[in-house]
């Protein structure tokens, strides 16, 4: 089922998980570029090299919204995106949808996408991995494949806990180099434990255009940044919400 968004983007409802694959009040291409892209990219905006894992592919806002992104801001950067997806009736969907100007790009490349699982504009990829996502990280654990950015972008934790445990986050910063940055849109409590325990520290992202946001990373002390639309990026007090959260406990523990 379509549904138009604030910013007249439109998502879909997945009658499985029974949430829709973007919030509705800070619109489809907001949020994706606002609480993953731009914070992301700006951070990294020093290297020419980037390796991104989008979790989970879904209707490919986030990975298109790179590009249109990296088009105009870090053209000359060789970006490298891993999508894993499971839900291949709703990819044979997404040549029908209508994506906004922004990503004029999206048709030509799920036209590849579906049947190469590639593509490829100038120095930009994406590769999509069709599965569950938890089997498909093993495989990158297993071949020390490592990422500067991750996407955290699946269904909410109240609805497709697997991929927000410890043993999901543990296997996270196992593929993450050590200057690594994870945006997500989620701030539950329970998330940010799991992370944590993992070794992640959380910052949260004041915004302006959408909803706050959250970024986790490797350092404890990351820099207090302004960026464009983002009024700062803040420490979340994790000893704090441990102690005031005592449910957090057991958490964690895999299904």
């Amino acid at each position: 089922m379509q549904i138009f968004t604030k910013d007249s983007s439109i998502t879909l409802y997945d009658t499985h998980f029974c949430e829709t694959y973007h919030n509705v009040n800070d619109g489809a291409l907001q949020e994706s570029l606002h609480k993953h892209i731009l914070p992301a990219l700006k951070l990294k905006s020093h290297q020419d090299k980037l390796k991104i894992l989008d979790i989970c592919f879904g209707l490919g806002f986030n990975a298109f919204s790179v590009l249109y992104y990296a088009q105009i801001q870090n053209p000359q950067t060789q970006i490298t995106i891993h999508s894993p997806e499971i839900n291949t009736k709703l990819l044979l969907q997404l040549s029908k949808h209508p994506y906004p100007n922004e990503l004029k790009c999206a048709h030509s490349a799920l036209e590849s996408l579906l049947k190469n699982h590639h593509y490829q504009y100038k120095n930009f990829e994406i590769y999509l991995h069709l599965g569950d996502a938890r089997e498909i990280l093993k495989n990158f654990v297993e071949s020390n494949y490592q990422f500067d950015i991750v996407f955290q972008d699946p269904f909410s934790p109240n609805k497709n806990r697997n991929l927000w445990t410890y043993e999901y986050f543990k296997t996270l910063y196992a593929l993450t180099k050590k200057d690594a940055l994870i945006t997500t849109y989620s701030h539950n409590s329970c998330m940010l434990y799991s992370a944590f325990l993992a070794g992640f520290y959380p910052f949260k992202l004041k915004q302006k255009r959408v909803r706050d946001s959250v970024l986790l990373t490797k350092n404890a002390h990351y820099p207090m940044l302004t960026l464009e639309n983002i009024l700062s990026i803040q420490p979340i007090d994790m000893l704090h919400k441990i102690r005031v959260n005592t449910h957090l406990r057991g958490f964690y523990d895999a299904e």
